[in-house]
């Protein structure tokens, strides 16, 4: 019989790390652009010390059940089923967030590999490759759970192993006078932090995890926390080195046209490789993007698809599951084509979410379960304060991304 208390926490950092880095990490650079590096570094790790205590909430929270308690259980028993109800159209809405922005690069990054290997414009537009490429990941899902798995876990290690040698190869690129550059004064940078600041939440959402974590090495909170701190310290050591390499060899004069181009993945990779000469980093820099965005789009869409099998108590049967994918894939695949630019604006609306997901509604458990006296085998320490302190961070992210979107905060 397992026991969990003999577990290694190994196993549980790499599935921390593993659920945060993805293809998320190109929105990283493209946020971070008006506030560049030494802001962009300062709020990154703002943001991680505020993730990572909003996950020792949820943590508080989940050890109050046995584990594989789901998420959806103890915010019912604990808040009522409104809050049960819209905390899982919450859930569906973020995955399908993430889905389209997926969408949305997996066309985008494939166009700019099809132009550099065969130095011409693709066959088809991004707007149909998106559609294609998206069609045929989908059909993996449809077909099983297990071949996905299967593939998930070579593309995780080609991800890792691409992932170091891109670095390695663009490492030589980087110019310290680029990362500290001085043309405009360090305070006009500072307005904009408050619209970076939800993609850095998103990139930091490693708070989905604590469940898994909780059933896989049961009433254990040390090793759990163990695993959570070091894959999540693992995920923002990595999303420094990429802001390093990012701000290192593109000049911040040309994010501007990045930007303005739509600051997809493709428009990033483009403007790395413009800046790093050589074949074999541009070949690898297009293999990790695309391994990025694979993997990612599998872990987001068997996730969905789960979901709505379970929430439309559709069975496993070759109909039911091709029911089942038409729910999860059409909706998200449509949007990509009528609006293929959509990856950071939806990377930056997931933050939104995120914030409800993972702070208010943690926060209201914590507090009523708290107030209740309810026992718990772990407990955050820092008391009424800390939690304050955490719900506020959480909400200033939220209401930054609102006046992003609508028009209120600047854009570089």
């Amino acid at each position: 019989m397992l026991k969990f208390n003999s577990q290694s926490p190994i196993s549980g950092i790499m599935i921390t790390a593993g659920s945060a880095i993805g293809a998320g990490i190109f929105s990283l650079p493209i946020a971070a652009s008006g506030m560049w590096f030494p802001l962009s570094i300062i709020s990154l790790i703002a943001v991680w010390v505020i993730s990572y205590l909003a996950t020792l909430m949820l943590l508080e929270v989940n050890m109050q059940y046995e584990p594989g308690t789901s998420f959806n259980t103890f915010t019912k028993e604990i808040l009522g089923n409104t809050w049960n109800i819209v905390s899982g159209l919450s859930i569906a809405f973020l995955l399908y967030i993430f889905l389209y922005a997926y969408f949305s690069a997996f066309g985008n990054i494939a166009a700019h590999t099809y132009q550099l290997i065969f130095n011409k414009e693709a066959i088809f537009s991004q707007r149909v490759l998106s559609l294609i490429l998206g069609g045929i990941l989908a059909f993996f899902v449809w077909k099983s759970t297990k071949m996905v798995g299967r593939i998930s876990a070579v593309l995780i290690v080609g991800m890792v192993i691409s992932f170091c040698l891109t670095v390695s190869g663009l490492s030589i690129y980087i110019e310290g006078t680029k990362l500290f550059e001085s043309s405009e004064n360090i305070l006009s940078k500072v307005s904009y932090i408050w619209s970076g600041l939800p993609y850095f939440l998103s990139a930091c959402a490693f708070m989905s995890m604590v469940p898994s974590l909780y059933k896989f090495y049961g009433k254990n909170p040390k090793t759990i926390k163990t695993s959570l701190f070091y894959g999540a310290l693992l995920s923002l050591l990595v999303y420094i080195a990429w802001l390093v390499v990012a701000f290192g060899v593109i000049p911040r004069t040309d994010f501007v046209a990045i930007n303005a181009a739509g600051g997809n993945m493709g428009d990033l990779v483009n403007g790395l490789e413009q800046n790093a000469a050589g074949t074999a980093v541009s070949g690898l820099l297009n293999f990790f993007s695309n391994l990025a965005i694979v993997s990612s789009f599998f872990g987001a869409g068997l996730s969905l698809f789960d979901y709505i099998a379970d929430s439309f108590k559709l069975g496993n049967g070759l109909m039911n599951r091709f029911y089942t994918a038409c729910i999860t894939f059409v909706p998200p695949a449509i949007a990509s084509f009528f609006f293929p630019h959509g990856f950071i604006a939806a990377i930056g609306f997931a933050g939104i979410v995120v914030v409800f997901m993972f702070f208010i509604l943690p926060f209201a458990m914590v507090w009523k379960t708290r107030k209740l006296n309810v026992v718990s085998s772990y407990r955050l320490q820092g008391g009424k304060i800390l939690l304050i302190i955490v719900l506020v961070a959480g909400l200033i992210i939220g209401f930054s991304q609102s006046l992003s979107m609508l028009g209120y905060l600047p854009k570089y």
